[in-house]
C-alpha cells in the first residue's frame, strides 16, 4: 500500500487523506505536457570521483554508465522525456544539478550513487528521501559523504534563494509524499531481485534533493566496498537488470499518481 511505509521511512508521517490532498495540491504531471520529464543525476564526475572501490574503480564511472543505461530503458517505454545532469565525465556542482531540474520543470528527480560503507560485509541498494534529521547514523553518514564534494561551505553557497531556504520551507506537503512513494516503489520493484541493505528506505539531509517542487529520491545502487556488489555494478548485464527494475518502479509511480489524480 502506498504511503504505508514502516521502518526508517516513517520519520515523515503521512495521514490517510494524503492521496486526495496530493491530487488537490500537485497538478504538475500530465497537465503541463503529455510526457513527464525525468531528470537523472549520475552522482559525482570530473574532479570528484566519488567512492573508490578497493581495486580502484570510481563511483563516478558506474553512476554515469548506469544513468545512460537507465535513460535508454526509460525512453524505450515511449512514456517519458529524459534529461541528465551530466552525460560526460565532468564535474557538476550540487546546486547546479538541482537548478537544472528546476529550470527544466522536471516531474521526477533521481540521483544515482554507490555506497562506501565501513563494513565490507554490508551490501545492497538503499533509497533515500529528504529529511532535516537522518533516520539513523548510517543515513547521516551517507548524506555527509554525498554532500561533501562542494567543500566545507557545502551546497548552500551561491545557491538560489528558493533552494537555499528549502529546509525552512518545503514548498508542498505533496512533494514529500510523492518522494516517499517513489522510494517505496523502488523498494517494491527491487525486492527479491536486487540486493538491498536491511531497512533500505531511509531519509537524510541530501543537498541534491532540496528542490521544494520536484519529487526526488537518491538511490545508492550498491556498496563499492563489498566485492559482490562491486562485481554486480561493473557487470553490464546486472546494470541492465537494475535499469529495468528502476523503470518498472517509475512506471508504477506515475501509474499510481495518475490514479490518485483522477480520484481527487
Amino acid at each position: 500500500m502506498r504511503l504505508a511505509m514502516g521502518g526508517a521511512a516513517a520519520a515523515i508521517a503521512v495521514s490517510g487523506a494524503a492521496p486526495r490532498a496530493w491530487a488537490a495540491e500537485h497538478r504538475r504531471t500530465f497537465s503541463r505536457h503529455i510526457k513527464p520529464l525525468i531528470m537523472l543525476d549520475p552522482g559525482h564526475g570530473g574532479i570528484d570521483p566519488g567512492a573508490i572501490a578497493p581495486d580502484g574503480i570510481f563511483e563516478k564511472h558506474i553512476t554515469l554508465s548506469s544513468a545512460l543505461e537507465l535513460r535508454q530503458e526509460l525512453e524505450r517505454t515511449g512514456r517519458y522525456r529524459v534529461a541528465m545532469t551530466r552525460v560526460h565525465d565532468v564535474y557538476v556542482a550540487l546546486d547546479k544539478r538541482v537548478a537544472d531540474a528546476v529550470a527544466q520543470k522536471a516531474d521526477l528527480f533521481l540521483s544515482l550513487h554507490c555506497d562506501h560503507l565501513p563494513e565490507a560485509n554490508l551490501r545492497g541498494a538503499s533509497m533515500f528521501t529528504l529529511s532535516n534529521d537522518a533516520t539513523d547514523a548510517l543515513a547521516a553518514s551517507v548524506a555527509q559523504d554525498e554532500n561533501s564534494d562542494d567543500g566545507p561551505t557545502g551546497f548552500m553557497a551561491g545557491a538560489p534563494p528558493q533552494v537555499a531556504n528549502i529546509l525552512a520551507s518545503l514548498e508542498t506537503r505533496a512533494t514529500k509524499i510523492s518522494s516517499l512513494n517513489l522510494a517505496q516503489d523502488l523498494h517494491a520493484s527491487f525486492k527479491g531481485l536486487i540486493p538491498m541493505l536491511p531497512d533500505p528506505t531511509r531519509a537524510a539531509n541530501f543537498a541534491v534533493l532540496r528542490d521544494p517542487s520536484t519529487p526526488a529520491a537518491l538511490l545508492e545502487m550498491g556498496c563499492l566496498t563489498n566485492p559482490l556488489d562491486e562485481r554486480r555494478l561493473r557487470n553490464p548485464v546486472q546494470r541492465r537488470q537494475l535499469a529495468e527494475r528502476i523503470t518498472l518502479a517509475i512506471n508504477t509511480y506515475f501509474d499510481n499518481e495518475a490514479q490518485q489524480r483522477m480520484a481527487g
